[in-house]
């Protein structure tokens, strides 16, 4: 297996955080907790940057809360800030690392594939 380079370093620019922003706002179904952390959008980004460049991330608490339909179910979901920086591991750190690695017949994790 051939050995990548920089991958850490390109995860944390500042364009690449800012589509990963942008993705998990229009994905994420809390809209409340999207508008809070988009006031103040370039201060988190400026926040996560640093996190990642000085290697001090820490993951955050979890949110749990139940829902009763259609039966009771215990739903965790992660902060904003957790949410962003697995986004950006998983797509500049881990699918260049293993889709390379991948046999064809392996469709589900890979785009426009499965």
């Amino acid at each position: 297996m051939k050995r990548k380079n920089n991958l850490y370093d390109n995860m944390y620019k500042l364009e690449n955080i800012e589509t990963v922003i942008n993705e998990i706002c229009k994905n994420t179904k809390n809209k409340k907790r999207v508008e809070r952390y988009k006031e103040f959008k370039c201060a988190n980004i400026y926040d996560v940057y640093n996190t990642l460049k000085n290697r001090e991330y820490k993951p955050g608490k979890l949110n749990v809360f139940e829902i009763y339909e259609p039966k009771k179910r215990r739903i965790v979901s992660q902060e904003m800030k957790d949410k962003l920086i697995n986004h950006l591991v998983a797509r500049y750190i881990l699918y260049l690392s293993i889709l390379p690695c991948l046999i064809d017949a392996n469709v589900a994790s890979r785009k426009n594939m499965g």
